[in-house]
């Protein structure tokens, strides 16, 4: 006999239906992703223009960190929703994959990542194996006092965030290289002429909040051993915790709902959560809808209990 998923599992990835991207209407969808979208990088740029005339002391770690936070939104909001084919719709699928792939590749350009390798491909694995060998995005997430060292690194040494960039692990590429440079020079240029020396500080210190946030991510998403659960929509976990509007964006924090159906948009997932706490069984929804962020972040969050694997585990005959 072999474990197949507890009916609830099942149960779990249908009531995502009705949050699919096909059920949107396509006009409103583009207004609400475009409209976040242009007021992320509208509010990036007046906190930038701010360190003209603020007092560099104190605006500098606020402003880095906000802007830090700001870059994480651009990564989620555009980025990750263009992976899943779902940042813009069209009635067209080929030109709407067309636009989310060239609009996913502009996007991750500024930031020296390879779309195609490490989010239009290397994104799907992750959905496919989360956190199993091949799973170049989440294959064994940092907790504990790896990641506090990491933070350390990113708070100390300046650039480490670019030694760490997930994209380096497909080699030195000159595009994706001129591609940053493509962004940020000119940004810092203009940058310094129109408001000073504030500006490229605070974009490079943003850069360096985006990588922590990154690595804060994986944590929070498939830390804690979740990689050896046996079925895979048990190896991400939904969390909470006061500032997630800020540094978990566009509710990139309701995960264990974004892998049991990752067709569900952004501003679906609420909606696709209060859903799934009713098939869920009650007495696992703490191991997988949470506040314990600390604890997570610590590597201490435990696994369901052998008690409550029943819940979990059908042992009847494999479909």
């Amino acid at each position: 006999m072999m474990n197949k998923p507890a009916r609830w599992m099942r149960d779990s990835v249908a009531a995502g239906g009705e949050f699919h991207w096909t059920k949107m209407d396509p006009v409103k969808h583009n207004l609400i992703n475009i409209g976040s979208a242009v007021l992320v990088w509208a509010a990036i740029v007046g906190i930038l223009a701010l360190g003209k005339t603020a007092f560099a002391p104190v605006y500098l770690p606020i402003a880095g960190a906000l802007v830090g936070c700001l870059f994480f939104g651009h990564f989620i909001l555009i980025i990750h929703e263009c992976s899943h084919n779902m940042f813009v719709l069209t009635a067209n699928r080929d030109l709407q994959k067309k636009l989310n792939r060239g609009i996913g590749i502009v996007a991750s350009a500024a930031f020296f990542t390879d779309y195609l390798k490490h989010w239009e491909k290397g994104h799907t694995t992750h959905h496919l194996h989360p956190c199993e060998d091949d799973d170049p995005q989440d294959r064994d997430p940092e907790t504990g006092w790896t990641i506090y060292k990491k933070y350390l690194k990113l708070l100390l040494i300046p650039l480490y965030a670019a030694l760490i960039n997930p994209s380096n692990q497909y080699g030195f590429s000159p595009t994706r290289i001129l591609g940053g440079l493509a962004f940020w020079v000119p940004s810092f240029v203009l940058g310094y002429m129109l408001v000073g020396w504030t500006l490229p500080v605070t974009m490079l210190i943003g850069f360096h909040v985006l990588s922590a946030l990154n690595v804060t991510k994986k944590a929070q998403e498939h830390g804690c051993g979740l990689k050896f659960e046996e079925f895979r929509i048990l190896r991400s976990r939904t969390y909470f915790y006061p500032t997630a509007l800020l540094m978990s964006p566009f509710n990139i924090n309701y995960h264990f709902e974004h892998h049991a159906n990752f067709n569900v948009p952004w501003y679906k997932l609420p909606e696709y959560h209060q859903k799934l706490k009713s098939v869920m069984p009650v007495e696992l929804q703490p191991y997988y809808f949470h506040s314990d962020y600390l604890q997570q972040l610590n590597g201490d969050k435990p696994l369901p209990p052998d008690e409550l694997r029943p819940l979990t585990w059908d042992t009847s005959e494999a479909a």
